[in-house]
């Protein structure tokens, strides 16, 4: 940061915007045809939707589960629709 004379703020709004599109690209790339199995490809992308939940709005998920994780935790196993 101090080598491009950039702000905290400035920095972890480049990340999260890089972040977003790393995303975008990730989902548009699982629906291209690929020559590796499906069930492999979506473990990869869940795997980074999780690593994207973990550490959203500048939050860090893995040391402050309690506060960051434990809302979507609840929301998907607790207070999900029913089929």
């Amino acid at each position: 940061m101090n080598e491009y004379g950039v702000s905290l703020e400035e920095a972890l709004e480049k990340f999260q915007e890089s972040a977003k599109i790393a995303l975008k690209d990730l989902n548009e790339g699982i629906l291209k045809p690929r020559p590796v199995s499906g069930d492999i490809l979506w473990r990869i992308v869940n795997l980074a939707r999780i690593v994207f939940v973990t550490y959203q709005h500048n939050q860090d998920g893995y040391t402050h589960p309690e506060k960051v994780l434990k809302p979507h935790i609840i929301a998907l196993l607790v207070d999900s629709l029913p089929l």
